[in-house]
């Protein structure tokens, strides 16, 4: 009897990776996977189900009143094949109502394969994961931006956004809610700090990085958005950036390094990594030359060109600082590091030894604080001229900081600190 149940197990994930494989191949053909996922093998399943549930649910030992009550159930070898085939059933007939909503509302299917992924292995994660994406569409539509728009102050409504890239920036700031609570449950710490700070952080950044070249990219004309180096600054950017926080999130469950780990497989998915951050990191460059065409949008030369500096900085002291990074044995610091060493509050940079983050943090936001520092500039000179000398004094001394920052990590001394 014992082998008739595992074959029984046997065809029923069987049966369900089929209706999963037509989903995720198939998403459109002919009805064929909305056929076999949405009805037809969960239906078969649901009845195999309910003919465990009739020969052997008067023998249970147990029930649904307790955790320890649940367990007791589910030690009969019978039962537990009926819930695994109830969790088989429900989750593809979950992942097939995914896909046509997703359908329905034109989400790419490229980004439902994941979530289709996830909802196969961890049911309501893929839900999740679903209602995630779902939400940020919706909220990046243009009509719900003009909407959004027409509340803000006028010289804020002629501003465009770009809506994928503001999707997948609304994406990104929707996982620190769950980050969050994990780090305030979760008390296992890596490098000293909890094993969930580093996720929140990249979580953060990313989410500015993303909004702020949605809202970039549509000052530039649409002949460049049009062309190859427009098209760059969607998906290549989108894809690569939302993987890595993805993997780093999944590196912090397990506790262990997301960079720099010494694992075949570790050291396999860091060069891929390193791949999609030169990836994203080229974009801003694309788009300054974008911003510096004299088709882009008419707006006065301080804040142009504090937007073209400020963008081809993030490309080039971001790139190169990230190479340093990349290749530097010691991780992220450089030097002999104490076992207790003092650090910046919340950042965890070292204020006693070179620690290279630094001079990669002011390199990839140089794409908001140099535009940030052309506003100031511009408001406090528009009525005595353009400001582009002090445009440049200051755009000149941020780049200079920022390799001040790296030099002084790679001679073991702390820019900000006590070394």
């Amino acid at each position: 009897m014992l082998s008739f149940f595992d074959d029984a197990f046997a065809l029923a994930g069987r049966l369900a990776i089929i209706g999963w494989l037509s989903l995720i191949l198939l998403p459109r053909w002919r009805g064929v996977s909305a056929a076999f996922a949405g009805w037809i093998i969960p239906a078969a399943l649901s009845l195999g189900y309910l003919v465990l549930i009739l020969v052997y649910w008067h023998d249970a030992q147990g029930g649904f009143r307790s955790l320890d009550a649940v367990a007791s159930l589910f030690a009969s070898k019978p039962l537990l094949l009926a819930g695994w085939v109830h969790y088989l059933a429900f989750d593809l007939f979950l992942g097939n109502w995914i896909l046509r909503r997703s359908q329905e509302e034109a989400i790419p299917h490229g980004l439902m394969v994941p979530v289709l992924i996830l909802t196969f292995l961890f049911g309501p994660a893929g839900y999740l994961a679903w209602l995630l994406i779902a939400a940020s569409f919706r909220l990046a539509r243009e009509d719900r931006i003009a909407r959004f728009q027409a509340r803000m102050p006028d010289w804020l409504r002629d501003i465009e956004i770009e809506p994928r890239l503001t999707a997948a920036a609304f994406a990104m700031a929707a996982l620190v809610l769950p980050t969050m609570l994990a780090l305030s449950l979760d008390e296992r710490l890596f490098g000293g700090v909890s094993t969930w700070v580093k996720p929140l952080k990249f979580e953060i950044s990313v989410a500015f990085y993303l909004l702020t070249l949605a809202i970039f990219l549509p000052l530039s004309s649409e002949r460049f958005r049009a062309s190859l180096a427009g098209r760059y600054m969607v998906w290549p950017v989108i894809v690569p950036i939302v993987l890595e926080v993805l993997y780093i999130a999944w590196r912090a469950s397990r506790v262990e390094a997301s960079h720099y780990n010494a694992t075949s497989l570790g050291t396999a998915l860091y060069v891929l990594m390193g791949i999609g951050a030169v990836m994203f990191t080229l974009a801003p460059g694309f788009l300054a030359y974008g911003l510096a065409r004299c088709d882009a949008r008419p707006m006065p030369p301080v804040l142009r060109w504090s937007l073209v500096v400020g963008l081809a900085l993030t490309c080039v002291l971001g790139l190169l600082s990230g190479i340093v990074l990349g290749r530097n044995p010691g991780g992220h610091f450089v030097g002999v590091l104490p076992a207790l060493h003092p650090t910046l509050p919340l950042l965890g940079w070292s204020l006693s030894v070179g620690d290279l983050r630094l001079a990669h943090f002011l390199g990839l936001h140089a794409l908001q604080i140099v535009p940030a520092l052309g506003l100031l500039i511009w408001l406090a000179t528009r009525r005595t001229g353009p400001g582009l000398v002090t445009l440049g004094a200051a755009s000149t001394a941020y780049a200079g900081l920022t390799v001040a920052a790296l030099l002084a990590a790679l001679d073991a001394r702390p820019l900000l600190g006590f070394g």
